[in-house]
This record gives C-alpha cells, structure tokens and sequence, in this order.
C-alpha cells in the first residue's frame, strides 16, 4: 500500500471511530415542560429515522440543576409530554407500551396501546386523548378495554397539535376552507364515528371539541395548508396559524368574534384590516430582519401571554432572531422578544411542531435545536416583556 493510501485509511478510520464516539446529534421530535418549570422531557429521532415509526432517546432534563439523564433509546420521538401540574411525564416505547413515571425513576402505569402520532393527558390522568399512526391519525380516548372512538371520519396528516382545557380539546392538522364559509362553524351534523372504508374527513381541519360529550363543537375557518393551534391556559382563547401566513384567535364563548393577530410592519398582507393597529412599533433594528409569527408553534408564556414561532434557519445564525408576542383578546403585537438564532431553534420544519413547549405559570419556554440534539431554555420576564436565555445544553 503506498503511503498516500496509507493516509487515507487512517483519515477514514479516524472518522469512523469519531462517529461511533460522536454520533450526529440527534433532534428534538417533541418535548414537554413539567408545571412549575423545573422539569423537561425530549424525545429524539435522527434525521434518517422512518417518520411513520421513529424511535430514538428519551431524556429527562433538571433545569435547576442544569442536567440531563437518559431514559430510554428506544422511544416514539412523538410521544414525550408531562402529566399537567405533577413532576411525572408519559411517553411510548418501541413495542407501543405508554409508560407514566416520574423524574425520580418511579413507574406509575404502562399499559399497551396503538403507536401514537401525539397524546395528551389530564392532570388526573382520567382523559387520556392519543391519535393513532395508521390510518393517518384517527382520535380515541383512553385505553384498553376502555378504549373509545372519537374521531374516525377521516384522518389527521402530519403535523397534528393536540391540546386542552377543562371543557374542550382542539386538534389542529392540515386545514383549508372556502372562500364563503363562516369564521366558526357550530352547526355540525356530520357524524365523527364512521366505521365504514369510506370516509368524508369532516372535522380533518381545525375542530374543537366537547371533551365531556366527545362531540365536535366547531370547525374553525381561516386556515391554510400545514397548520398548529392551542387552547389559552384559562380555557377561553383558541390561536392558531397555518401556511397561508393567516393567524387568528377565536373566543371560545363567542366564536364569531374572531380576530386576526397584527404582523411586524403594521398587518403587511391586508393594509385596510391593519389600518387602526394599535401594535407597538418595529424597533428600527427590527425592520429589516424577519421576525417570528406562528406558523410551525404557539407557546403561552403566561395565562394570556403567548409568542408565535416560525420557520427557523436549518443551520445556526440563519433565521429568526426575534418573535412576535401577543396577549389572548388584543391582536396586536405587544412585544417583540428575543429567541435567537444561535443555536437555531428547532422549528426548522413542519414535522417538529411538538419540539416546543411551555410552563405558563413558571414563565418558562423550551424548544429543541435545528442543528443538534440540545434545548434552549427561556424564562419570560411578564413585567418586562422580554425573554431571557437562561440555560443552552447540547
């Protein structure tokens, strides 16, 4: 072998061992943040993963004590979320058994169940609402012999955001609607359970839903390809954004009022319904960089406080620096708020809508990276209106 081939080979194995000790890091897919702030848990698949079956790590994040364990390397990277006001999380590994346990290592359920494409559950763990992988995501409610049909009318395409409040859920998938439907639509007669091959879709779009009849309350108009929406912590506001660069609040106990939220630049895509915006004025710093709407996740940082996160830069120092900061009630813009871009967060595609998440009465916001496997972690200052990186971990 000749010594420039001999090079080579050492470069190549090199490389090889730096992999095995080093491996890519492997992103975010969805993560949730425990009540008080103190606690996050993330499920990561890498980039080459199956999208309809992808299993990767489970860490168990201490803000407080800035570190990190792993809990498992064989989970749904879909699946990680917090049981509301309690330090325990629930998640789903590789062979579809969901798990309930707490950060001390305690197992509190398992059972069996279908794969999820996203779950959410009560903070007495009596509703539990997953959306299944096959048939594009149909909805249920709880599990095992107590397992009931929610929605089987049609199927919800990648992303679905799944949330809830004492009184509703909402899931929000892929939406449109036409140019003469009403703002809500109340008057539902379409049955969501429909056992048969043949399904109409009626509530594929953005649906809220009576989470103690089960029923469909109102399909909500006004979104456009890809969309993410969240019921407000005090249970009154549902925000939602979508491809069509439109984002609204509906009032829950008066639908029809509907309002379209403010963009930098003083409502740029409809100058006669932006005409009286009140929002507060671009900082000249701000005029020529893009700023964060909500196309991709909303995450509330008080009861009424929430911020609009878009596309990010695939790579770190590209995209948004800034994000745009509303209050439920109000369209305009109340703030802007600093979220950076270095590391990127990890709202660089549709398909990571779950990979961030809030505690509202902690103040606390979390997303994963664009470019590794790490979390940025912020806490809001309310009196300030400004958001603080407070912790950046790989």
């Amino acid at each position: 072998m000749s010594k420039k081939w001999k090079i080579v080979s050492v470069i190549i194995a090199i490389a090889s061992l730096l992999f095995v000790f080093y491996p890519e890091p492997v992103p975010v897919l969805s993560l949730g943040v425990s009540s008080d702030g103190r606690y996050v848990i993330s499920a990561h698949a890498g980039r080459d993963a199956d999208r309809h079956k992808p299993v990767g790590k489970l860490v168990l994040w201490d803000i407080e004590k800035k570190t990190k364990q792993i809990i498992s390397k064989k989970a749904n990277a879909f699946s990680a979320a917090f049981v509301p006001d309690s330090h325990e999380f629930i998640w789903q590994d590789d062979k579809n058994v969901v798990h309930i346990q707490d950060v001390n290592g305690k197992e509190v359920n398992a059972f069996p169940h279908f794969q999820v494409k996203t779950h959410i559950i009560s903070a007495d763990k009596t509703f539990y609402l997953s959306s299944n992988m096959e048939s594009h995501g149909q909805l249920y409610k709880g599990y095992g012999k107590d397992l009931i049909p929610v929605y089987t009318d049609g199927g919800f395409p990648f992303p679905l955001t799944l949330s809830m409040s004492e009184n509703y859920f909402l899931s929000a998938s892929n939406a449109c609607f036409g140019d003469n439907d009403p703002v809500a639509e109340t008057n539902l007669t379409a049955n969501p359970i429909n056992p048969s091959s043949s399904k109409k879709g009626s509530y594929d779009e953005v649906t809220l839903w009576d989470r103690h009849t089960l029923k469909p309350f109102a399909i909500l108009n006004g979104n456009c390809g890809k969309t993410t929406g969240l019921i407000s912590p005090d249970g009154k506001w549902v925000v939602t954004g979508g491809e069509n660069a439109a984002y609204y609040m509906w009032e829950i106990d008066n639908l029809n009022n509907r309002q379209a939220l403010s963009m930098p630049n003083n409502g740029i895509y409809d100058e006669e319904k932006f005409k009286d915006d009140k929002s507060v004025p671009l900082p000249d710093k701000l005029k020529e960089a893009p700023i964060s709407v909500g196309t991709i996740a909303y995450a509330f940082l008080t009861e009424k406080d929430f911020v609009g996160l878009g596309r990010s830069g695939e790579k770190n120092g590209e995209g948004f620096e800034f994000a745009t900061l509303y209050e439920t009630g109000e369209p305009w813009i109340k703030a802007y708020v600093e979220i950076g871009n270095d590391p990127s967060i990890s709202t660089d595609s549709y398909g990571k809508n779950l990979s961030v998440s809030s505690a509202p009465k902690a103040h606390i916001l979390v997303t994963g990276q664009a470019t590794g496997g790490g979390i940025n972690v912020y806490k809001y200052h309310p009196d300030k209106m400004e958001l603080e990186k407070i912790w950046v971990e790989d």
